[in-house]
């Protein structure tokens, strides 16, 4: 998955065309979605609902007793007032503990889009008690299992149902940037993921949820979701592109210290 896959322009316009990014660009209606998935079966106490007038917005990952990290895209037209998050529960509208924002830090790469950097930081307004996931050292190679979690709406078609109350999750793999190359890809900065299952996959907007590594109870983090793998608008048709965390631990570090 580590390198670095090249798209005709003709395609990344066919991309943009049908509502999706191929590179780092906004994207509409940000939100969390698992198609294809089933109810988490295990608490994902790190696991943060971001959003935006006491809505699901987006997924988030607590990294440091008062940091999440997110998908840039989630939050690059947001002042901190607009947005809230809810930590620690299974279900994005009740239960865990509630945070304001005190900053939002979009990565750099992003708003430049050299390549994509589609990755931010929020701060909260307090620190919480929940246990923060480590992030991974590495992502590991093509075929490594994988599991992404995010709630959201679990039909395949921007705008065909409503996002449901309950955490849910879906086991996946790392697979070849080849699979992603629709999407233009950077292989050294992204992760191509797929499933086994037909049709299941993450969604409009899993943005900004996990991908995971490692065993239950051992998760460590390895992506960031940030867009569909096709121009295809329908989830679950082909692999999902995430944002390679673990390629920025760098940034990550100096930002949050």
């Amino acid at each position: 998955m580590k390198r670095t896959s090249a798209v005709l322009s003709g395609i990344a316009a066919l991309a943009l065309s049908a509502g999706f990014a191929p590179s780092a660009q906004a994207i509409d209606n940000p939100g969390t979605l698992i198609v294809g998935g089933g109810d988490a079966t295990e608490s994902y106490e790190w696991m943060a609902s971001l959003q935006r007038e006491g809505s699901h917005s987006c997924g988030a990952s607590l990294i440091d007793e008062q940091w999440v990290l997110t998908a840039a895209h989630c939050v690059v037209d947001a002042a901190p007032a607009d947005l809230g998050l809810r930590i620690g529960s299974p279900t994005w509208n009740s239960g865990g503990t509630e945070a304001g924002v005190s900053q939002v830090v979009v990565h750099p790469d992003y708003e430049s889009k050299t390549p994509n950097g589609d990755i931010a930081l929020v701060k909260l307004d307090h620190a919480v008690s929940e246990t923060p996931i480590e992030i991974a050292g590495a992502s590991g190679p093509d075929g490594t299992p994988s599991r992404i979690i995010g709630w959201g709406v679990t039909c395949p078609v921007r705008g065909c149902g409503q996002p449901p109350e309950q955490l849910k999750e879906l086991e996946t793999n790392v697979a070849p940037d080849s699979q992603c190359t629709l999407s233009s890809i950077d292989g050294p900065s992204e992760i191509c993921t797929s499933s086994k299952e037909l049709l299941a996959n993450s969604c409009f907007g899993d943005s900004g949820g996990p991908q995971l590594e490692g065993t239950p109870g051992d998760w460590k983090l390895t992506g960031v979701t940030s867009r569909l793998g096709s121009p295809v608008p329908v989830c679950g048709t082909a692999p999902s592109v995430y944002t390679d965390a673990t390629a920025y631990q760098d940034w990550i570090s100096s930002t949050i210290s």
